[in-house]
Order: structure tokens, then C-alpha cells, then sequence
């Protein structure tokens, strides 16, 4: 997470995207970014239902202030969100691939293409990002969504960072912030007309990371990465009303200092090149589970951790595959939340 300031003397450093905003101070991570922002300026604070605009010369004392009454960080505001023969899921690494092969920028965040382990060319390609990318007001914290229809732009990037294509979600199969932060799309494209194009899939690991397990973020949104060891999980993980399981840990002092725009990154081993987690929250300081998330341990203890940005679980997805090709929460041993009845 990044505070009102550092993400404002950030923006004067480097112009702003197009239709993006020019910073974020955020808590659930100053890790996605809104288009509210439009005009110079301003800024905006996206808070649990609602949010506050500022100029940029207000004192800096007053920026500090408002933004430690966020409730979450993200400031995502638009809407969300002739064939080749089949064959199965290759694995991409990033030594063959490039470090932004299979990366996704999403309005205000980021994503990955990925390729279930069954899947065959001419199926829609699936990209997933953090829950809380896919709607505003945020999800509550035991809604799930499931099976919307969806008409958002992806721009699909290739090896070099560039947009090679860019596609459709057409169906947003899965959204929660429940257990995990977590959104799974299926875009209008089949995986051989993006392998025409040059967009070359991510391959999902079978399980998390361990501790000091060197891994990179790269962040589509941006076009540049981060690189750290990992220094393993958190037991369960609180912010606000949200709770999620078995976060993964990135030290932000270690070369993981993510920042608005980082939702929804893929987590990619550097030794396998498998993606094994998603970047969703971090560190900005202010209030213990509110401002900035918390730890809890296996005895119930809660501690905020300074400077320490987290990741979600990618390996559940592969527990709620039918046949290993189709997303299906009802599938036997699916460890991801479900809407309730």
C-alpha cells in the first residue's frame, strides 16, 4: 500500500496512463488504480462505500489524514469488468517467454492469461486478477459471485511489454474476497487466435510458495516488475471486513514494493516460471486491520507487519476444474468459497 504522498510525488515523476488515475493512496492495496481521477489535480481515496476527492496543493497533513480513513485501497471505477489443432497446456517459463509473457492490464489493475491443464486451442482463454478488480462498491465479505455476463477490455501483452492483443472478457466466471482475493474471467478469444497474435499463456503451479522462494511480480498495468524472496504465509489475513487465507508475504523492503496498478499481478516462481500466487494488499501504515491489513496466527494473535505487502493462493483454482478444463465450483475437494443459497 502507498500513501497520499508518496503516490503524489510518484505521479509528478512520471505522466499518467490514459484514462487512468494520476495517483492512489490506497489500502487494500495501493495496488489498483481508478479512472476517477481524470482531472489535474485531483485525487481520490476510494473508502468502503463511498469517497473523497482533494486537491493536490492541500497541505500535506490533511492528505495524510484523509488517507488514513480509507478503507480500501483500489480504486477501480469502470466497469469490469480459422483454429489450430487442439492440444494440452504447455508450460511457459519466463526464460522462453519474456518477463511480461501472459500478462494482462485490466481497467485500474492488472491480471494473467492463464491455460487450464486440460485445455485445448480452441477454447476461450481465461484471465484471472484480484475479486476486489471487478466491481465498485467492493464485494462484501462473504459475497461471491458467479456466472455474469461481462464486457471489459484486456490488453494482452507479450514478452517485451508490449500489447499484442487486445480482447474481450466476455464472462466473469468467479469473484470473491472471501478465503481469497480472487476473480476468474473467460474472454471472447480462443487460445489459438492469441497465440496468433503472440500471447503466450501462464501456467498455474499445484501449490504456493515457500519460504524464500525467489519470485517476480510483473505488473501489466505498469510494464515493469518487482523481484523478492518470499517470506512465506500468514494464517489468515484481516482487512476491514475481509478475510483471506494462507496470504502470501512480499517483503516491501526487499524488492517488493508494489504499488497502485499491482492487483492482480501474477506471483511467478523464478526457478519453475508457474505462477503460485496474485498480488492483492500492502502496508501503508495507519490503523491495525483498517488502514493496512493484519496477521493473525494459529493462536488467535494479530499483529500488523510494517512494510509488508501480500499475495493470494492461485493453486485453489486448479482444485475447481472439471476434467481439468472447466471452472466448476461444485467439482469434489473445490476449496474456494461459494455463494451462499
Amino acid at each position: 500500500m502507498i500513501s497520499a504522498s508518496r503516490a503524489r510525488r510518484r505521479a509528478a515523476a512520471e505522466p499518467p496512463r490514459p484514462g487512468a488515475a494520476l495517483a492512489v493512496g490506497s489500502v487494500l492495496m495501493a495496488a489498483s488504480l481508478g479512472r476517477a481521477a481524470a482531472v489535474p489535480g485531483l485525487w481520490w481515496l476510494g473508502l468502503t462505500w463511498h469517497s473523497v476527492w482533494f486537491h493536490a496543493d492541500m497541505p500535506l497533513l490533511r492528505a495524510r489524514r484523509a488517507a488514513s480513513s480509507v478503507a480500501l485501497a483500489l480504486l477501480v471505477l469502470g466497469t469490469v469488468l480459422s483454429p489450430l489443432p487442439t492440444s494440452a497446456a504447455p508450460t511457459s517459463t519466463s526464460a522462453d517467454t519474456g518477463r511480461f509473457a501472459g500478462t494482462a492490464r485490466l481497467p485500474g489493475c492488472s491480471g494473467a492469461l492463464v491455460r487450464w491443464p486440460a485445455a485445448l486451442d480452441t477454447d476461450r482463454g481465461v484471465v484471472i486478477t484480484n475479486g476486489h478488480c471487478v466491481r465498485f462498491p467492493f464485494l462484501g465479505a462473504r459475497e461471491v459471485l458467479v456466472d455474469q455476463e461481462r464486457w471489459t477490455r484486456v490488453e494482452l501483452l507479450d514478452g517485451r511489454g508490449e500489447v499484442a492483443r487486445a480482447a474481450r472478457a466476455v464472462r466473469l466466471d468467479y469473484a470473491a474476497m472471501f478465503r481469497t482475493d480472487l476473480a476468474v474471467l473467460t474472454l471472447r478469444e480462443t487460445y489459438a487466435e492469441l497465440a496468433g497474435a503472440g500471447v503466450a499463456p501462464l501456467t498455474l503451479a499445484e501449490a504456493g510458495p515457500s519460504r524464500g522462494d525467489r519470485i517476480r511480480i510483473p505488473s501489466a498495468y505498469w510494464t515493469e516488475q518487482r523481484v523478492c524472496a518470499t517470506r512465506g504465509t500468514a494464517y489468515r489475513l484481516h482487512e476491514r471486513a475481509w478475510d483471506w487465507w494462507r496470504s502470501i508475504r512480499l517483503p516491501a523492503r526487499d524488492g517488493c514494493a508494489i504499488r497502485g496498478g499491482y492487483s492482480g499481478s501474477p506471483i511467478v516462481s523464478r526457478s519453475t516460471g508457474l505462477v503460485v500466487g496474485i498480488a492483492n494488499t500492502g502496508y501503508v501504515g495507519g490503523r491495525r486491520c483498517i488502514d493496512s491489513a493484519c496477521e493473525e496466527d494459529r493462536r488467535g494473535r494479530v499483529r500488523m507487519v510494517p512494510h509488508m505487502n501480500y499475495g493470494q493462493q492461485t493453486s485453489w483454482l486448479l482444485g475447481c476444474l472439471d476434467g481439468g478444463r472447466a471452472f466448476d465450483l461444485d467439482t469434489p475437494g473445490c476449496r474456494l468459497a461459494k455463494p451462499r443459497a
